[in-house]
């Protein structure tokens, strides 16, 4: 039954599909009630593919926006950004890396003594 679905185009070439499907199957000796209890199922199935692939056309993928850390003001940002879907990182302006390496260029934490 989804055999029609998923390679006709044509709406009506869909029926006819479903009705060559369902007579041979008959022929096979199938009974008739699974015929009546697969098609609102394949319905639905179908409705939530619909529904899925809107849905994922509609989410747009956005990318992250990093930001200095400054209190408070960061923080408002952020809720701003999260009502407009807009992913935000906070980074802090100043970092131990930038201190230590600031001091080892300029002579260095430490002495050796020889």
């Amino acid at each position: 039954m989804e055999r029609s679905q998923q390679l006709v185009t044509v709406s009506q070439d869909k029926i006819q599909e479903d009705a060559h499907v369902e007579e041979a199957l008959r022929a096979c000796g199938y009974p008739p009630w699974p015929f009546s209890k697969v098609r609102p199922q394949m319905e639905f199935k179908s409705d939530n593919r619909k529904k899925k692939n809107k849905k994922q056309e509609a989410t747009v993928k956005r990318l992250m926006i990093v930001i200095p850390y400054v209190e408070k003001v960061s923080e408002a940002t952020v809720r701003i950004m999260k009502k407009h879907n807009v992913p935000v990182a906070m980074k802090p302006w100043k970092t131990l890396k930038d201190l230590l390496v600031h001091r080892l260029q300029s002579g260095g934490v430490f002495r050796m003594q020889a």
